[in-house]
C-alpha cells in the first residue's frame, strides 16, 4: 500500500509435504490470517482510495522505513513499514500537525505528536498504522 499497490493477490498453493492447489481453503490458520488482512484493508479502504491531498511526511530512521499519508475529510492515516529485517525506531514529521494524539490502529495504544513529530519502534519488517487526531 505504501508503494501504491491497487490490489492484493494471494498465492494459495502448497507444495510440501504434498501439493495442495488451494491450500488456503484447507488450512484454518492460513484462512483466518488472510481474512484478518482482508478485514483490515477493507476497514481502511476509504483512506487507501482517497484522492484527497495529504500532508507530507518525513521519516528518520537508522534503517529504511517507508510511509504513506492519506486523508479523508478531517481524518488522517499514516501507513508505515520497516523495509528491512532489523529492528529500528522511526521518527515521523507530518506537515501541518501540532500537538495531537496519535492512535496506533489495532494495537490498543496511543502516542503523542509534538509539533507534528512522533516516534515508534519497529520490529524487522514491522508495520504500524496511525490515525492522527484533529487533522
Amino acid at each position: 500500500i505504501v508503494a501504491g499497490s491497487r490490489g492484493i493477490v494471494y498465492f494459495v498453493h502448497q507444495f510440501k509435504p504434498q501439493f495442495v492447489e488451494a491450500s488456503l481453503f484447507d488450512d484454518a490458520e492460513l484462512s483466518a490470517a488472510v481474512a484478518s488482512v482482508n478485514a483490515e484493508v477493507q476497514s481502511l479502504a476509504s483512506f487507501i482510495n482517497s484522492g484527497e491531498s495529504a500532508p507530507d511526511v518525513a521519516v528518520t530512521s537508522s534503517t529504511r522505513v517507508d510511509a504513506l499519508v492519506k486523508r479523508r475529510g478531517a481524518e488522517t492515516v499514516l501507513f508505515a513499514v520497516a523495509m528491512r529485517g532489523t529492528a529500528t525506531e522511526a521518527t515521523f514529521a507530518v506537515d501541518g500537525v501540532g500537538e495531537v494524539e496519535v492512535e496506533v490502529i489495532g494495537e490498543d495504544r496511543t502516542l503523542t505528536a509534538r509539533e507534528g513529530r512522533f516516534a515508534d519502534a519497529f520490529g524487522g519488517y514491522g508495520v504500524h498504522l496511525y490515525r492522527i487526531a484533529g487533522r
